[in-house]
């Protein structure tokens, strides 16, 4: 389980997150929309303890990741797969140490054991036989199961999405949604995705949760959302150009 609670995050004067609270129980896959510059991938680097909360707290499984020592902090990481919104592959290199970086870097597996897990994974994102491969000639749907194979690869209790589906035509990009079904499915993960792309959250999640200035202004199953009466809810989830939301920010940018 992960519970968020009141996380607060200021950037200067900008204040992103304002208190967000959110509980996520094992097995389930919640979603995470909103608006690009709304403060989705900033909670899940807090997740990830890449970032520090100014204020609140991050529990897993019980604990504070924030009260933890350094080294209890980085064992807590190798149980959290992430999937970055760009892939970020180490562009020198091959597939095979892309993959098995994490458990070259923080195991003592011999390479042959690290590189039979390499398979496995690969496998099981569907690109078998690619493992001697450079990123740069990959499409961008296989550096994106590329990565997710590397976010499973330490075969994790909780994988982060980051806008997995940005970038990709609409065959790979539910490629990747019938993936995040399938992990779900076959690791029995917790699973955070955040994007902005409605399509791919109402395949995917058990619940979405709305975040709109720095908080999360509601949460239900994707039919509780569709048929949300919150005319924010509504504007985003329709891609409305009309609404509170272009409203607000009409009035934001009104001369004085």
């Amino acid at each position: 389980m992960i519970e968020i609670k009141g996380i607060h995050k200021w950037f200067g004067a900008l204040h992103v997150l304002r208190g967000v609270d959110l509980t996520i129980q094992d097995g389930e896959t919640l979603v995470i929309i909103g608006r690009s510059g709304c403060g989705k991938s900033v909670l899940l680097k807090h997740i990830m303890a890449i970032l520090e909360p100014d204020e609140g707290d991050i529990l897993i499984d019980g604990q504070s990741i924030f009260a933890m020592a350094p080294e209890d902090q980085d064992l807590c990481r190798l149980q959290l797969g992430m999937l970055f919104q760009g892939a970020a592959l180490f562009d020198s290199l091959t597939v095979r140490e892309n993959v098995g970086f994490s458990l070259l870097e923080h195991t003592k597996l011999s390479e042959e054991s690290v590189a039979q897990k390499v398979r496995e994974k690969l496998r099981l994102v569907g690109l078998s036989g690619i493992e001697e491969l450079m990123p740069a000639s990959l499409s961008g749907g296989m550096k994106k199961r590329v990565g997710l194979a590397r976010a499973i690869c330490n075969e994790p209790k909780s994988i982060l999405y980051d806008e997995p589906t940005t970038g990709l035509d609409p065959i790979n990009a539910d490629v990747i949604n019938d993936l995040i079904l399938r992990m779900q499915k076959q690791l029995k993960v917790l699973s955070v995705v955040v994007t902005h792309d409605m399509t791919s959250a109402y395949k995917v999640a058990d619940r979405i949760a709305m975040l709109y200035q720095g908080k999360i202004i509601a949460i239900g199953t994707p039919e509780e959302i569709k048929h949300s009466k919150d005319p924010i809810v509504q504007q985003f989830i329709t891609g409305s150009a009309h609404g509170p939301i272009t409203d607000h920010l009409e009035k934001e940018t009104e001369p004085l």
